[in-house]
């Protein structure tokens, strides 16, 4: 006389046999399509805009590190370093190049 099999060791449709199943958190498709490579300027986007801590006159403030470099250089370019002086300058003139052009109205008395 056999033994009947437990429910956990039944084969048949939909319980393939245990030594074959999946493991826990292995992929039905181990060659699954590759996930796309981050170009270099979304790279440089989200490391620019990621948010660091920054303490001026002793008030920490969270901002984007973009605007960190930029206030570090202009606190180098007031203390006399022309190297940082040349970069802001370049800075400005990329910006000024690149920012859209906007209309301000001044009314005055």
């Amino acid at each position: 006389m056999t033994i009947p099999p437990l429910d956990d060791e039944k084969v048949g449709y939909g319980r393939p046999p245990r030594a074959t199943r999946w493991k826990r958190g292995q992929s039905g498709n181990p060659r699954k399509k590759p996930t796309p490579e981050e170009s270099i300027v979304d790279l440089i986007d989200r490391l620019l805009l990621q948010e660091v801590r920054l303490t001026i006159s002793g008030v920490v403030t969270t901002v984007p590190v973009l605007e960190a470099i930029v206030s570090q250089l202009q606190l180098l370019e007031m203390a006399g370093n022309a190297r940082a002086s040349k970069i802001l300058l370049k800075y400005r003139a990329f910006a000024s190049q690149h920012a859209e052009k906007q209309f301000r109205l001044i009314f005055k008395k």
